[in-house]
């Protein structure tokens, strides 16, 4: 398949696929995700059905916990990727004694570390569903299969993908995103009457939850930034015109972070709106962390917002966050 095809072909399927649940969406929004995060360097890129199903696990945990929504057409018969998550949220539900949501990307490492056993039975389960169905029926349109997405042998733990086609998703991840949401939502409204299913879709529902004072976090921001220099334009900021500011939109992450605050001028701040950061401004961020880092510890700080700082360092938490937002 040639490259400059090979867009118009995924976003094809995407749009005239038929689906009877919403696994196709997944899939696709977790290639592309994993196509963000790739820096392949041989000619043929493998992909392993497992890091395919961490990321469905991911979407559906956040997509069921928060709105519990319904994800196939049969309503007596909850699709099986979902119905394993569900169990899994609520072993997750024992083991905290809590029904409070969180995202699963919060709690990714909790479900890693004090439930290993269960976590890996759920991803087990959806990479076995993974093989048996949807692997190789999402390249097929109205019977014909399009073997040039990527090689695949039913049944097998992974798929090869020719790297100038993965790059080509990467290049286009935010307008495949788009596609893949808003596809993923109007299946869904086939079969939800919830209102607001696109916003659903992206786990937003901004009205719902309150604003923190972040001036908690200006003593940490000031070890690392004691001139008060704005993120953004790099000029010292004076008091009146200082601000905080989330450098992956709040409305992404419900949550104020230190590794994902900054500060900036009240003007820059406004300027910025919820706009998604530049690569650049990530990578910046990211050595701002280490720095700030180093220069808590020689101080001889230690609490729990410097371990969660020392955690999102360690689990590249910025670079994750921000292609999460953009998906």
């Amino acid at each position: 398949m040639e490259k400059n095809n090979y867009y118009y072909t995924f976003k094809k399927i995407i749009r005239e696929c038929n689906v009877t649940n919403t696994y196709k969406m997944a899939w696709a929004k977790a290639i592309v995700e994993i196509a963000c995060e790739s820096t392949p360097t041989q000619e043929v890129t493998t992909i392993y059905l497992k890091d395919i199903a961490e990321k469905m696990m991911k979407y559906y945990w956040n997509q069921t916990i928060f709105f519990n929504l319904v994800q196939g057409s049969n309503l007596q018969e909850t699709p099986l990727i979902v119905q394993h998550v569900k169990e899994l949220i609520k072993k997750y539900y024992d083991s905290r004694q809590t029904k409070k949501p969180e995202r699963f990307e919060r709690i990714e490492e909790y479900l890693k570390s004090n439930m290993e056993k269960e976590y890996a039975q759920c991803l087990i389960q959806v990479t076995k569903t993974l093989k048996a169905d949807v692997s190789w029926r999402f390249t097929v349109i109205r019977g014909e299969n399009n073997n040039g997405i990527y090689q695949y042998k039913k049944g097998d733990k992974k798929l090869e993908i020719l790297t100038e086609n993965l790059k080509t998703l990467q290049e286009n991840c935010e307008d495949l995103f788009d596609l893949i949401n808003y596809r993923w939502g109007m299946i869904l409204e086939t079969f939800n009457t919830a209102p607001r299913i696109n916003k659903k879709v992206k786990i937003i529902d901004e009205q719902a939850i309150k604003r923190n004072s972040l001036s908690k976090f200006k003593k940490y921001l000031d070890v690392e930034n004691p001139t008060r220099k704005c993120f953004l334009c790099g000029k010292e900021i004076k008091e009146e015109e200082l601000s905080i500011d989330h450098v992956v939109p709040w409305s992404y992450l419900y949550s104020d972070d230190l590794w994902n605050l900054v500060y900036v001028h009240k003007s820059c701040n406004s300027t910025k709106n919820n706009v998604i950061p530049l690569e650049v401004e990530i990578i910046k961020l990211e050595e701002r962390n280490k720095e700030m880092l180093q220069k808590l510890k020689k101080q001889g700080k230690q609490d729990k917002i410097m371990d969660e700082l020392e955690l999102a360092i360690e689990k590249n938490y910025v670079r994750k966050f921000w292609i999460g937002c953009k998906s």
